[in-house]
């Protein structure tokens, strides 16, 4: 039971640690931001697009 507040702390520093395999960007890497933003933007063009019908035509964005 000694150990076990030792081997917690341990499991709460391991994410934090730095990534041993981190690599310099290169010019074909591409941002995680923008990544994220492409994400973004497509899951809400299909948010517009999954409530769109005949009826509510002024809602959609084509």
């Amino acid at each position: 039971m000694r150990f076990l507040p030792v081997f917690i702390i341990l499991l709460l520093l391991i994410p934090s640690a730095p990534s041993v395999d981190a690599q310099p960007m290169t010019k074909d890497d591409v941002p995680l931001s923008s990544l994220h933003d492409n994400a973004k933007r497509a899951l809400q063009m299909f948010w517009n697009k999954r409530d769109c019908c005949p009826a509510k035509m002024f809602c959609c964005q084509w």
